[in-house]
């Protein structure tokens, strides 16, 4: 047969021939013939031990064509499994490269965040958090990580905590609660914390991740102009009072019924179902409704007797002077002033001033100052008639119902007799 130049094995060779450099052809098969001549001539060739070269062939194991066949096809597959081995450990240590990058961004991304980032597992054992996680709490990942808030925080701040998170992993719906947080340093700080489910790769609930937003400083901030807002509302209420009173006592009216009209006006507002806001503008605005009569001359305005048809067509005018100076501002008490001191005349049949509306076409606050101003007006002593009696005073409002007034605003005025006669009583003359 033809042959290559192949090494024979030690465990072919005896003793005496391990130290020399032996040479062998190719496989040989149990059919094919060995050629003696050829390899004694290759023992003589290369200065290899003649008779201990031939025995070492010999002894070379021979092989079916199958049996070859089959370790070559093995041999071939193990080469395969091999390679696929080290291109999958290659892949492994790729991917586990890019983990390591995905990771360090993510922490780098985390410690950017100005708001304090946690997260824990569904156990609500803490799993990391960001930097400014740690300053808040003025714990190190080693403090926390690998343990629940139990072991950290008190029992208090730690229920409130465990509730919240049994809470959201029931509900699995993005979680907003607001709680005060104890700082290392020992004060006491408004928070906001958003916490939501992250899943994992089956979508199943793996735990939590929290954000913390710091609102102490907003709050605060909420507080002073909070503050501020009420310390303006109060100066414009006095202004508004003490303009309303300047009127009132030009026309010879006591300064109290500007106050007893706000304060009748604040009731019924709140028990028609204003909400509070709208019932303290109206409190407030209330005091304006006749400020239009600063523009009606005082022989008229302080006539103790009954008015010629042509003062009374002036008097009406205060409505339209006093919308005319109010309906310029932007501001709410301004505007709803305007409205009032306009059609607190008007007439729920339609048949009063200064445009003859009807009904609900009249401002529901209107139709409120409209009633207790009357009550008011009749119930106490004016430069051209003396008070009437309180039960007079009622009975005259039940009279109008459906004619002058609201029949609803007519009715909460009488369920609320009591705190009327209150009122009256708190601030009179």
């Amino acid at each position: 047969m033809d042959a290559q130049e192949v090494m024979i094995l030690n465990l072919y060779l005896d003793e005496s021939v391990k130290s020399q450099r032996a040479y062998l052809g190719q496989l040989f098969y149990d059919d094919e013939p060995i050629d003696d001549e050829y390899f004694r001539k290759q023992a003589q060739a290369f200065g290899f031990n003649e008779a201990a070269y031939l025995d070492a062939l010999s002894r070379v194991p021979r092989y079916t064509h199958r049996q070859v066949e089959a370790a070559m096809k093995f041999y071939s597959q193990m080469a395969s499994y091999i390679s696929q081995l080290s291109y999958t450990n290659i892949k492994i240590h790729e991917t586990m490269d890019e983990l390591y990058n995905v990771m360090n961004f993510q922490n780098a991304l985390m410690d950017a965040v100005p708001s304090p980032i946690f997260y824990k597992n569904k156990d609500f054992v803490y799993l990391g958090g960001n930097k400014a996680f740690q300053r808040i709490t003025g714990l190190s990942p080693s403090e926390y990580i690998g343990k629940t808030a139990s072991e950290l925080f008190t029992a208090e701040m730690a229920d409130i905590y465990n509730q919240a998170d049994v809470e959201l992993l029931v509900q699995k719906e993005p979680q907003v609660h607001e709680f005060q947080l104890g700082t290392p340093w020992g004060e006491k700080r408004d928070v906001i914390c958003n916490k939501a489910i992250f899943t994992d790769l089956t979508s199943e609930p793996a735990g939590i991740i929290g954000v913390i937003q710091d609102i102490t400083d907003m709050k605060r901030a909420e507080q002073r102009l909070l503050k501020a807002n009420e310390e303006i509302i109060e100066t414009q209420k006095e202004v508004i009072y003490t303009l309303g009173q300047i009127i009132e006592t030009r026309s010879k009216e006591t300064a109290k019924h500007v106050v007893r009209v706000a304060e009748y006006s604040y009731l019924i507002g709140l028990k028609q179902g204003l909400h509070q806001d709208d019932a303290m503008l109206l409190k407030i605005a209330a005091p304006m409704h006749d400020i239009g009569k600063i523009g009606i001359p005082d022989h008229i305005l302080t006539k103790p007797g009954a008015l010629s048809r042509e003062e009374f067509d002036c008097i009406k005018t205060h409505t339209t002077i006093g919308y005319e100076i109010l309906k310029k501002s932007h501001h709410k008490i301004m505007k709803m002033a305007g409205i009032i001191a306009l059609s607190h005349h008007e007439r729920w049949d339609g048949s009063g001033y200064p445009e003859g509306i009807i009904g609900e076409q009249i401002s529901i606050y209107s139709r409120i100052v409209s009633i207790v101003d009357v009550f008011d007006a009749i119930s106490h002593k004016r430069c051209y008639k003396d008070a009437w009696p309180l039960e007079e005073a009622k009975n005259n409002i039940v009279e109008q119902s459906g004619v002058m007034f609201d029949p609803r605003i007519v009715d909460l005025f009488l369920e609320n007799w009591d705190e009327i006669l209150t009122i009256s009583a708190e601030h009179s003359d």
